[in-house]
């Protein structure tokens, strides 16, 4: 039997390696949160516990308390199947990269086995050529070629995106709070 695309989602680990603003971690759990995502792994973060964090985690402070505090990177991966590293910097060595929209589909692939890893970068210098290596995959963003670099809650929101477009196949259950819109359209007059 197939799993859920709920399931799927729950096998994806958000691993933040080496953050140095508390407020990226609050963000990334708020973009985390927002797309049906809640492992959080942290490795070696500068600062977490942080009210920063928790102020911009913004509703999201379940994932916070729930965040897996590592020492290692070896820690944070540990039980996974499948990792892949994101990162805007093209290398000549580890995994071929791959699009972020494309990567999603074979990251939900690879959780139906177990466990997935998609592993972030420090904010000033992004993964190290060791922590790519980890990695069976490399993802990035196509972002504008003259200006690539996201914040990390930003990238941690666009693959959080992609993977439940993938897993809902592209079509995830919108629900509103909103009152139903009645207003005839306006004319520009």
């Amino acid at each position: 039997m197939p799993l859920s695309p709920e399931t799927l989602l729950g096998r994806v680990r958000i691993v933040l390696s080496q953050t140095s603003h508390p407020g990226n971690i609050g963000a990334a759990a708020r973009a985390m949160k927002t797309m049906g995502l809640s492992r959080l792994s942290l490795v070696n973060p500068k600062q977490f516990p942080d009210a920063e964090a928790s102020a911009r985690a913004a509703g999201a402070g379940d994932l916070l308390a729930d965040a897996h505090v590592c020492s290692t990177l070896d820690e944070a991966l540990d039980g996974v199947v499948f990792a892949v590293a994101l990162s805007a910097r093209h290398r000549n060595l580890g995994p071929m990269p791959m699009q972020a929209r494309e990567a999603a589909e074979e990251i939900l692939v690879q959780g139906v086995q177990g466990d997935v890893a998609l592993l972030f970068g420090n904010e000033t210098s992004g993964l190290s050529n060791i922590e790519v290596q980890r990695c069976q995959r490399t993802v990035f963003i196509p972002a504008n070629p003259g200006y690539t670099s996201l914040n990390l809650g930003a990238a941690v929101q666009v693959l959080s995106y992609e993977l439940r477009l993938a897993a809902f196949d592209g079509k995830p259950p919108v629900q509103t709070h909103a009152v139903p819109f009645s207003s005839p359209p306006a004319n520009n007059q």
